[in-house]
């Protein structure tokens, strides 16, 4: 199996590298060929420039559809394995605006979702997906894209109501203008991982319990504080800021068994995150 998807994958990654090398080539022709004959290079160079830029994009979306196809069957069979009743969507995820309403993050230029598994584990139902944000950010004369966000994003779905949203944030972000305030806990080690917004105090001393912190300060470290949560309603999220690509085939990378030990150690920290938090108790009744 590895070794025809390797093979498969190899004859597009030649591909992909000979249409940056037409690109590249292009790129660097342009400036002497400009001062030997002038704006007609621009016309000159366009075309293999671009082509070229096609031509690799062209190769990595065969690549891309490999990967889909290995995880159609190889996700959802690793996936059954944990959570018997779920399901996997290769090709969706969540919309903007149900992330935006988290309070976790904010709108972007653009956006994209996919990977989403769905599933019910310890009478706890939960979504989770890859999301990947992006500002476009032009001086006039340059656009440069640049990456906010790249990681899992997950839902929680149980029957406790919070009276009080409350928003739990790396100590760098920040929701001033809300109508969130910061408070601080009693635990020193605590207000240095997370920063807490609440709507009400009292409340977020009760939902924040010392053993509770003290999982959250866990995950914190786990994830290289990467991770924000958010308790909405019935509901917690959890985003983290990764910056990795989940259970995706990449080009110039060997498929091996690692990549199904990514997706079981996925899937294992869906288990963990409703164990740990301890979502399926009377917590936060």
């Amino acid at each position: 199996m590895y070794k025809e998807i390797n093979e498969k994958k190899a004859k597009y990654e030649h591909q992909i590298i000979l249409g940056y090398v037409i690109t590249g080539i292009a790129f660097i022709s342009y400036i002497p060929l400009g001062m030997a004959i002038g704006p007609v290079a621009f016309v000159l160079i366009a075309f293999p420039f671009l082509g070229g830029a096609f031509y690799a994009g062209y190769y990595s979306k065969k690549i891309k559809k490999i990967s889909n196809d290995f995880k159609k069957v190889y996700v959802t069979q690793e996936m059954k394995k944990i959570f018997p009743d779920s399901s996997y969507y290769y090709d969706r995820g969540f919309s903007e605006d149900e992330v935006i309403a988290s309070g976790l993050l904010f709108k972007r230029d653009r956006y994209h979702s996919e990977d989403m598994i769905r599933g019910m584990f310890e009478n706890v139902s939960f979504r989770c997906s890859d999301v990947l944000q992006r500002e476009v950010h032009s001086n006039g004369k340059t656009t440069t894209t640049v990456t906010v966000f790249q990681g899992r994003f997950y839902e929680f779905d149980f029957p406790k109501i919070f009276r009080n949203n409350l928003l739990l944030l790396q100590p760098m972000q920040f929701r001033p203008f809300s109508k969130f305030h910061k408070i601080k806990m009693e635990s020193i080690e605590f207000n240095s991982s997370l920063k807490v917004y609440a709507e009400d105090d009292h409340e977020a001393f009760y939902i924040l319990t010392p053993q509770l912190m003290e999982r959250l300060i866990q995950m914190d470290r786990k994830y290289f504080n990467k991770i924000t949560f958010s308790f909405l309603n019935h509901r917690l999220y959890i985003a983290i800021d990764s910056r990795i690509d989940y259970f995706d085939i990449k080009p110039f990378k060997t498929v091996d068994e690692s990549i199904l030990q990514e997706y079981q150690e996925e899937l294992r920290d869906i288990k963990d995150f409703i164990l740990e938090l301890q979502l399926n108790e009377t917590l936060f009744k």
